[in-house]
């Protein structure tokens, strides 16, 4: 979505929620690097698999939108074949579950607490709500964040190096979108005096640190590039806290309201 497309979804969320960062001591990191992978694919393949070893984390996120700077926190956990991940926005919860996202409602929206979207819904209004993901959403999400690197990603250099205390090695990385657009919804160009929709074609510096049990320890991406509007736009996200057990729960589905039927409410 366009900035202001995620200045708006960012703004609806504006509630009152829980802390969802797991406490505990995490299982500690080997002292000892090993040498950094040399391709895309051991990249990936490494992170997946120092994640399986301890599949859940806290996180902490800045998100830098042209002049506007929002502060996130929240958890994550994996289960072999996604991630679940609850966050806080502005004082307001957000749950990513697979595909699927819900977002708590500042006061009852048609009788619901919760708003959620599923791309996978029959309805084709559903779908497109679906795919709207906010970005300030996406980023955390090491699930989606490790397809699009293995899908669009190459490997400009590796080398070692510390964040604080910890040794980690550090990859610098650039994401081409042209090669997978649906991952990147928020950077086409939509139709304009009658010309056709045009895809993602931008291509995004990424870095990313993984310490000695290979856990992904910092991500960040710079998407400036990628917003026909042009200016900063960055996300950088620490994580922290891996092992420690995380439960992230969808909310009851008699409290949750698709977007997709608020949509329609609108228009009648």
């Amino acid at each position: 979505m366009r900035k202001t497309g995620l200045a708006i979804a960012a703004a609806t969320l504006v509630l009152t929620a829980c802390d969802p960062g797991p406490g505990g001591v995490p299982p500690t990191a080997p002292a000892t690097l090993t040498a950094p992978v040399t391709d895309i694919a051991q990249l990936v393949a490494a992170a997946r698999a120092g994640i399986a070893e301890a599949p859940s984390a806290a996180f902490t996120s800045t998100f830098v939108l042209g002049a506007a700077t929002s502060n996130v926190r929240g958890s994550l956990s994996f289960d072999g074949s996604g991630s679940r991940l609850t966050m806080v926005v502005d004082g307001s919860e957000v749950r990513v579950i697979g595909k699927k996202t819900f977002t708590h409602s500042p006061s009852s929206v048609l009788g619901k607490e919760w708003v959620g979207t599923d791309p996978d819904s029959a309805d084709p209004i559903a779908q497109a709500a679906g795919a709207g993901v906010p970005t300030i959403v996406k980023v955390p999400d090491l699930g989606r964040a490790l397809v699009a690197i293995e899908r669009t990603g190459r490997l400009v250099s590796a080398g070692q190096t510390r964040l604080g205390d910890l040794p980690v090695n550090h990859y610098r990385l650039e994401l081409d979108t042209a090669k997978a657009p649906e991952l990147f919804p928020e950077f086409a160009v939509p139709p304009l005096d009658g010309k056709p929709a045009k895809a993602a074609t931008a291509k995004l510096p990424a870095e990313l640190w993984l310490d000695a049990a290979r856990r992904p320890a910092r991500l960040t991406i710079d998407m400036s590039t990628g917003f026909p509007e042009g200016g900063p736009a960055t996300g950088a996200t620490d994580y922290r806290d891996w092992g420690t057990p995380v439960d992230i729960q969808p909310p009851p589905a008699d409290q949750v309201v698709d977007l997709s039927e608020l949509i329609k409410t609108m228009g009648r």
